[in-house]
Formats: C-alpha cells, sequence, structure tokens
C-alpha cells in the first residue's frame, strides 16, 4: 500500500477533468490554458476534511484488508482484533512490545505444529510420540535465551546427538530385521544386490534398457506403512529412463515386462542411504508397488 501514490493519482485525474470542463477556446495560448484551469481549481469548493477522510478510508479499505490476510498472514476469523489493533494508535514502545509478544505467539504455534513433531520424529521416529516434554522444551528455551542455564551449548548437543545417534541404531536395525523376515516368504524373490521383491501381476510386453523411456504408477512406503510418495494419489502416471532413479528401482525396472506390477523392497543402499532426506528418514527399506504402463524406446 502508498497512499502518497493514490493521492498523485487523484490529484493528476483531479486536473485533467477540470481541465476538460474549461474548455479553452484554440485561439488561447498555453499560459492562457493553463491560467485558466488554475483559476478554475482556485475558485472551486474543495472537499470537506471529514469527507475525504471518509473517502480516503472505505477507498483503502479493501486493499488494506487483503494485505493483512496475504501479507500479514491474519486469519480472517479474527479480523476484529486486527481493527482493534488499527484503532489503538499506541505509543512507539507499546507497539514494539506487542509485537514482541505477537512473534513469540507465532514461534509459540510453530513449536506445536512443527518443531515439537520433528523433534519427536528425530528422537523416536514417530511425530506424534510424547518423547519431548513440551513445557520442559521451552522452558530450556527461555533459560537458554536470558542465559539462566549452566548446561552449556556444547553439552546439550552432546545430549541431543547421543539421543539421535541411539534412534538411528534402533531404526536401522528395524529395516535390517524387516527385509531378513520378508525374505523368508515363499513368494519373495531376494537378488545378489539386496533387493526384494514380490510379483502381483505378470506382464508381457518389453522390458526396459537404460536408454527406455518407463511409464509408470507407484505408491512408496516406509516399514511402518508411512506413504511418503504416490502417483496413485496425484492422479497421474510418472515418465522416467532407469538410470534417473534410485538404484533399487533401476535394477527393477530393467527386469519388469511391460503390463507388470511388482512390490518391491529396497533396502537403504539402493535407496536414499544413511542420511535420507526430508521425507524419508537414514537406513529406511522403501517398499513400492510398480506398475509398468508402457516402456518406450
Amino acid at each position: 500500500m502508498n497512499i502518497q501514490k493514490t493521492l498523485a493519482s487523484l490529484m493528476l485525474l483531479t486536473t485533467i477533468v477540470v481541465s476538460a470542463n474549461a474548455q479553452p477556446s484554440r485561439q488561447q495560448t498555453a499560459s492562457q490554458q493553463a491560467t485558466a484551469a488554475l483559476d478554475t481549481i482556485i475558485k472551486a469548493t474543495p472537499v470537506p476534511a471529514d469527507s475525504f477522510s471518509h473517502a480516503a478510508g472505505i477507498m483503502l479499505s479493501s486493499s488494506l484488508q487483503t494485505y493483512a490476510v496475504q501479507r500479514m498472514n491474519v486469519d480472517p476469523a479474527y479480523m476484529n482484533d486486527f481493527i482493534n489493533g488499527l484503532r489503538a494508535l499506541p505509543d512507539e514502545a507499546y507497539a514494539k512490545k506487542m509485537m514482541a509478544y505477537a512473534a513469540g505467539l507465532t514461534i509459540g504455534v510453530q513449536n506445536q505444529k512443527e518443531i515439537i513433531p520433528d523433534l519427536n520424529r528425530t528422537a523416536t521416529g514417530k511425530a506424534d510420540s510424547n518423547y519431548v516434554v513440551a513445557p520442559i522444551f521451552i522452558d530450556a528455551l527461555v533459560q537458554g535465551i536470558k542465559q539462566q542455564d549452566a548446561t552449556v551449548n556444547g553439552q546439550a548437543q552432546a545430549i541431543v546427538e547421543r539421543q539421535v545417534a541411539y534412534q538411528s541404531q534402533v531404526y536401522q536395525y528395524a529395516n535390517t530385521q524387516f527385509l531378513i523376515e520378508n525374505g523368508r516368504n515363499k513368494d519373495v524373490v531376494t537378488l545378489p544386490s539386496g533387493l526384494q521383491y514380490r510379483i502381483i501381476e505378470k506382464g508381457q510386453g518389453a522390458v526396459a534398457t537404460d536408454t527406455s523411456t518407463v511409464e509408470v504408477n507407484y505408491e512408496g512406503k516406509l516399514i511402518d506403512g508411512t506413504v511418503f510418495d504416490s502417483s496413485y494419489q496425484r492422479g497421474q502416471s510418472a515418465e522416467f529412463k532407469p538410470t534417473q532413479v534410485i538404484k533399487g528401482w533401476t535394477e527393477a525396472l530393467t527386469m519388469m515386462p511391460e503390463g507388470s506390477t511388482w512390490e518391491l523392497f529396497i533396502p537403504y543402499n539402493l535407496a536414499y542411504g544413511e542420511q535420507g532426506n526430508r521425507s524419508i528418514p537414514g537406513y529406511s527399506t522403501l517398499i513400492f508397488k510398480v506398475q509398468v504402463i508402457k516402456v518406450k524406446p
């Protein structure tokens, strides 16, 4: 919002309208025309201040509301609270105090919705666990900000890293055991690379090479059933070359005839490794249902 630009535009429009209404003759010089227009403006009746103030507020209200919602993230359900703040006209110190309070509220909401669930996931593998005790965590944040805790940052980091390492070992063990148990199923084939697969539907078509383009539908999940990606849910198949995907997919796609549907069980070393990515923890075994729709040369 720039009220100065808005007012400048209004003044320009007024000048144009008044000049047009003056209707100068062709014989008038430019100087005479300008003088006549100026005389007309000076003799015109100005808008009363209260009327102008009201009109300007009405004119800018819609853009202000849009700005508050879209740029300042004001929930429309709490627009009355925004209005109360707008009417308050506090001094600068009080305004800074309230803005600091609002910033603290914002972080408080992020703690509940994002930060604590992320810490739980890191520490236990489950975002909805109660491992992180919220009041203790928040008190520690406050103590750290105020420098009131004797636990130095290095010691705190060591404690956190110890739990993260422990959980990583637990998670790696669970994924390894899953593959061991899964490999005992009679309908599961285990390849020398460690890739496991189960044929759901046999295909009779062409088999892709490294240079082929393969159209597939797929759904990927972790061993606890968490779905992290699905073309079925998006309602749109995907296309790529076997060399453009993780190693487990590359090996499987160059074995699956067109028309096949397999269930793949991919060890972490053929997937996203020890580090994982944002949605997939390190050491994750990935379970994919893959349907080869078309193999294109």
